[in-house]
């Protein structure tokens, strides 16, 4: 079965595209972002009832009948990503209902050892190592579980589909960041301002996640899939090295689902999705722009191959 896996996706990098492949695959997911439904290779309830078959749950639930299988699950998935770092909110005291409290102090008491089950990844836009717990780093360098697997971009082809992200997508419209961000964005005025502001803001969305995120690019255990090689003709690549880079990425997780079965259709068709286009960023450039950006942040194009 396909190895257990945590996606680390650069926001407005492909991170929906990414999972597509997840779940045309038959992963269940959880975490930053979301499979379609009709890109599960079964219904999540299904994905669910398998990945609760496993013996480690199994073996929780079985000692306590009384608590809902999805519950036991929910634990285990919340302990995972306390493992990882993943919102480090998370990290504080556990608010539980009295009932949950046994079942999750089990699940605790297993550390990392086994939590990525096979078929499960979790998805997340930054992954700074010193922010996991130690035991999972040290399990993850003996054992390569989970597959870490870090997908990017050009850094100005996201900053622009950020601001889009921020000011226009109304799919989010609710989301903390976009009501902190859409006004001040749509007060600007026009795409020229908002680079302005964009590139030079300190407290930018995601503005360090390329940086804190490095050590994944140069890792040699880590997968690297770039947005510009997965979207295919489509988002203005080839279908080439769209079929490398999946088969690449089917390899190293052990998926057997057939590439083409994997590509067919990818490109778009998620409720983030806007135009997905390489280059497209530079239309929205202007010479300043340019300028800014490299100073800011021409460490980041130099380390990503994008100078």
């Amino acid at each position: 079965m396909s190895k257990g896996s945590l996606l680390v996706s650069i926001p407005k990098s492909g991170t929906h595209l990414t999972l597509k492949l997840y779940g045309r695959a038959g992963y269940l997911q959880y975490g930053w972002g979301e499979i379609p439904e009709s890109e599960h290779a079964m219904p999540r309830p299904e994905l669910a009832r398998r990945m609760m078959a496993h013996p480690p749950l199994m073996d929780v639930a079985r000692k306590f009948r009384y608590v809902r299988p999805e519950l036991i699950l929910g634990l285990w998935v919340r302990h995972l990503r306390m493992e990882i770092g993943d919102m480090p909110s998370m990290r504080r005291a556990v608010q539980l209902d009295p009932g949950l409290q046994a079942p999750w102090a089990e699940i605790a008491r297993a550390g990392h050892d086994g939590l990525f089950l096979p078929g499960l990844v979790v998805s997340t836009h930054d992954f700074a190592w010193e922010d996991a717990h130690p035991r999972m780093i040290a399990y993850w360098g003996e054992d390569g579980v989970p597959g870490i697997v870090y997908g990017y971009r050009d850094p100005r082809a996201q900053i622009v589909s950020m601001i889009h992200f921020l000011r226009d997508n109304e799919e989010v419209a609710q989301h903390p960041i976009v009501q902190v961000y859409r006004p001040i964005l749509r007060s600007l005025g026009g795409m020229d301002e908002a680079l302005d502001f964009a590139i030079a803001d300190k407290g930018f969305p995601f503005r360090d996640a390329y940086r804190r995120n490095r050590w994944l690019l140069l890792h040699p255990n880590v997968l690297k899939i770039r947005f510009e090689d997965l979207v295919g003709e489509e988002g203005g690549g080839t279908s080439d090295k769209q079929r490398e880079v999946v088969g690449r990425w089917a390899d190293f997780l052990d998926v057997e689902t057939p590439v083409d079965e994997l590509c067919e259709g990818l490109f778009g068709g998620t409720k983030t999705f806007r135009a997905g286009r390489v280059e497209g960023w530079r239309e929205a450039f202007k010479p300043r722009h340019e300028e800014a950006f490299v100073r800011e942040f021409g460490d980041v194009l130099a380390d990503y191959g994008y100078a």
